[in-house]
This record gives structure tokens, sequence and C-alpha cells, in this order.
């Protein structure tokens, strides 16, 4: 018996296969799959599809120990079985078929998956409906039941539909320690160049409204040597921006500016942004507004003063650190180099960081363009 992932030329013929003669019909996902095919002399004997996990499914998570914001980042290494389909053959030895192609699939799943996505798997899961089946497979095959979904079935993307039938939740780590990995503080290296970064709002939304004026507070603080020609966003403002951008992931100014446009008027309210006379509303700063208060700010007091910030709102990370004595030009240079703005954190080493991809010390005296 050999289990491996479909032909571009079969896949019509899977489908088919499969829209006929399973109950749920051929699945409809979206997003990064494999199909594979169990064959034996030449037959195929099992038909399976394994794609994007669950968005949300709260027994499983708990299972696993991460947090709602680790799910969201590490997401991608728990891939879902989809479908799973046992074909009629004449053979006294069919009922442990499934178990076989299961292990079979599992074997390899991992590795197929690198070499068509780039990235491994750490975590199988899978539903079962306990009306019609027991898992007993899944069980055969290593796999472990770890609790129920609660009656609904995903609808698009984000949302759920109410499906009346709860369904049994089964899990399969694809090694040892992956349970450990996928809720650990930090991602081995290896893993961490794909963990997903937070969306930006919910980077802000974490800091919360009392949070962000705590922070817009502590920053205003500092001493403030922009030129008074033009200045419409207080310094605390632009350096709160800027600090929670890296937090989110943001890598140089310009992506730093984008999320700012993100935060939502009553967020932008609360670090005292700009007010626009004409329309009322809040205007986050620009790229160059931004790169001007980097430039602005003495980076030694201000990596005392927002780690001191952390501490007194007791939050993560402890410690937030601009890198490098020389601010000047680094966000971004005369070459138009990429700018890279990165977070690394542990007790006694600077979290946050601004540095230039480019190793420039010295750089240029003019803020970019809008």
């Amino acid at each position: 018996m050999k289990v491996r992932p479909i032909l571009p030329a079969e896949e019509k013929e899977w489908n088919e296969t499969m829209a006929a003669r399973h109950p749920l019909g051929n699945p409809q996902v979206a997003g990064h799959r494999i199909k594979y095919v169990a064959e034996r002399r030449g037959r195929w004997i099992a038909l399976a599809c394994f794609s994007a996990c669950a968005y949300h499914l709260a027994d499983r998570d708990r299972w696993i120990g991460w947090t709602s914001e680790q799910a969201t980042q590490r997401r991608i290494f728990v891939v879902q079985n989809s479908r799973f389909l046992v074909l009629p053959c004449e053979n006294d030895h069919k009922r442990t078929f499934a178990s076989r192609i299961l292990a079979g699939v599992s074997r390899r799943l991992s590795a197929d998956w690198v070499e068509r996505f780039g990235y491994p798997v750490l975590l199988l899961e899978t539903f079962v409906d306990p009306a019609h089946h027991r898992g007993v497979c899944y069980l055969a095959s290593g796999w472990t039941e770890v609790g129920a979904t609660r009656g609904f079935r995903r609808d698009g993307r984000e949302f759920y539909c109410p499906d009346s039938t709860p369904k049994a939740i089964w899990v399969r780590p694809l090694r040892p320690d992956a349970k450990e990995i996928l809720s650990a503080a930090d991602l081995p290296a290896d893993l961490a160049v794909f963990e997903k970064p937070l969306p930006p709002k919910r980077v802000a939304a974490r800091l919360g409204f009392n949070g962000l004026r705590s922070l817009f507070k502590a920053l205003s603080d500092l001493p403030d040597a922009r030129s008074y020609r033009g200045r419409c966003h207080p310094l605390g403002c632009s350096l709160a921006i800027l600090a929670c951008s890296v937090l989110a992931g943001c890598k140089g100014v310009e992506e730093c500016a984008e999320f700012g446009t993100t935060l939502s008027q009553s967020q932008l309210d609360a670090l005292r942004a700009w007010r626009n006379d004409r329309t009322g509303r809040f205007q986050a700063p620009s790229a160059s507004t931004l790169w001007r208060a980097a430039n602005a700010v003495d980076d030694d007091l201000f990596e005392q003063t927002v780690t001191q910030w952390f501490r007194d709102e007791d939050r993560l990370p402890e410690a937030l650190a601009l890198d490098g004595k020389v601010l000047r030009g680094t966000l971004l240079n005369e070459d138009g180099g990429s700018c890279v703005v990165s977070a690394v954190s542990h007790a006694d080493s600077p979290f946050f960081s601004i540095r230039s991809s480019l190793g420039q010390r010295e750089g240029r005296s003019e803020p970019p363009r809008s």
C-alpha cells in the first residue's frame, strides 16, 4: 500500500470521487491544502485532504495551552484533516486500512508541506461526528480526542454558522514536543521566521485606552528637540505609535506610519493626535513626522522611560530600547534601502530596536517624503 499526494492530472477524478462518495461531498477549502490518495496494486483505496486548521476552537486551544495571540500567530503550524474517505474494496483486512493510511500520511505530511509551502507542520486536527463514527481509526493511528466543538461550522474565513451537531476534536502531534513548542513564549529560531505578526489593531487594543493614554503621558515628558515650525503632533503621540507599531511587527518607518492609520478615532484621541479642523477627525502622524520624532529623542532616555512604563503598567515585554546610540537617519537612508524595525524580548536585553538594514551609523539630515 502506498500513500502519496495526487498528481495535477488526478485532481478532477479525486474531486469527483470525493463528491460522489463522501457524505459531506468535496471540500471547498481556501488556502494551502494537499490532497492524498492511498493505492494498492495500482488501485485507489482511500482519499484524504489536509488543509488550513479551524480559526477558533476552544478545546483545541485549551489543550495546546497557547494564548489567543499565540493562536493568531502560530495557527499556520496546525493542519486539519478536512476529508477522509475509504473506498469500498473486497478485502477482509480493510478495517485496518484506515489507521494505516492515516499513519502513512502523518509520517510524510510535514515534509510534503515544507516542499510545497516552505514551512513545517507540528500538529494535525480533525473532527469526528459521534453520531456516526467513534474515531477508532484515529485512535489506532496515534490521534487523541481533546474535546468537542460547540456545534458551529465555518462559513467563510472568519465567520461561523450554527450546525447543531457538536463534533469530537481529535489531534495528532507530528513531533513529541509540538504542544510545548506551540505554547512556548518564544518559538525556536527555525520556526520563528514563519510566525505571523499580530494584526496592528490587536496590539493597540491590547494596551487599551488607559494604556495608550499612560504611554502618551510617559513619553510626553521627554525633551523635544524638534523645530517648532510645522509641529502638529505631540512628541508623545509619535513615539507611542512608533513603539506600538514595532510591537505589531512593523519594519521601517513607512510601515509604522501605515500602522498609525489603522488606529481608531478613539485610539488617536487617547494619543492626542492632531485633529483636522476641516473634517473634525484625528489624523495619524505621517512617515516624515515619525522620522523627525525618532531623531528628536534621546535613545537612552527613551529606553528608560518606556521600560519603566512597562514595569509600572505590569505589562510585557520587560524592556523597550532603541538599538544604537546614533538614531539619526537609521529609519530611512539615502540609498532607499529597506530598514529593519524589530522587537526581541528577554529579561536583560533590549526589546525594541530601530536600525538600518544597511548598518549605517550616519544618515540623512532630511526626513523622508510622505
